[in-house]
């Protein structure tokens, strides 16, 4: 039951993490507009991507247990 919960948190705040660095972390503080998706790149987004894989991984791994 740790590992499901564990799992769903890491989820969820891998979306977050994401999802606020697709929206705040480059598109409004760069002043060109030429970069406009500089926060939707794998580099940019790495940490909430890490956190996505190791949630579907414990929730996996709570699953074929």
């Amino acid at each position: 039951m740790l590992l499901v919960l564990v799992g769903a948190a890491l989820v969820f705040g891998g979306i977050v993490v994401t999802a606020f660095r697709g929206n705040w972390g480059g598109r409004f503080r760069t002043r060109s507009r030429t970069d406009s998706a500089a926060g939707l790149r794998p580099r940019a987004n790495w940490p909430g991507l890490a956190m996505l894989a190791g949630g579907i991984g414990c929730l996996l791994a709570a699953a074929a247990v």
